[in-house]
């Protein structure tokens, strides 16, 4: 039972850490024409919010279409696995959170779009850019989910929504 105390509270930890401002510093993906500039995967983040339990993860974001920013907000669903969400965005997704520090959070996500094609995705979210180092590690990890190093795009610099 102490154990299960000890698990709970960690994972209530973890998630209360990863709630509030966040912003995109950058992206990674196998079909790197999602997330370039008008791409429809190039969200720029301003939030997570973890509702029930964090059973629900609500993602606030902009996307930038044709030089107007637009807000969303989209809400995944935990999945049975405890560790994935599932929600609906430009297709079906699947996300989760694969690495954290105080400074960064990282999510690799699966997205099938409307023609049926599967684009994995790594986002970065911080507060400010990246250092070499967490550049070096974003680039191993993306090239571990299959995703090539010189797909990824730094987005903080042309983040111009709104906060």
């Amino acid at each position: 039972m102490a154990k299960f105390l000890l698990l709970a509270l960690t994972f209530g930890l973890a998630h209360a850490a990863m709630e509030g401002p966040w912003k995109t510093v950058a992206i990674a993906a196998d079909r790197v024409d999602k997330i370039e500039r008008g791409g429809e995967l190039r969200i720029y983040c301003r939030s997570l919010t973890c509702e029930k339990e964090c059973k629900e993860m609500k993602v606030t974001f902009y996307v930038n279409e044709n030089g107007q920013c637009s807000l969303t907000t989209i809400t995944g669903y935990l999945q049975e696995d405890g560790k994935t969400y599932k929600t609906q965005f430009q297709g079906n997704n699947r996300y989760k959170l694969v690495d954290e520090s105080p400074e960064n959070l990282i999510f690799y996500s699966e997205n099938v779009d409307r023609a049926d094609r599967k684009t994995k995705l790594l986002f970065i979210l911080g507060h400010g850019p990246l250092t070499s180092e967490q550049k070096e590690k974003f680039a191993e990890l993306a090239e571990e989910k299959g995703i090539p190093a010189k797909n990824i795009r730094e987005v903080l610099i042309t983040d111009y929504c709104p906060e």
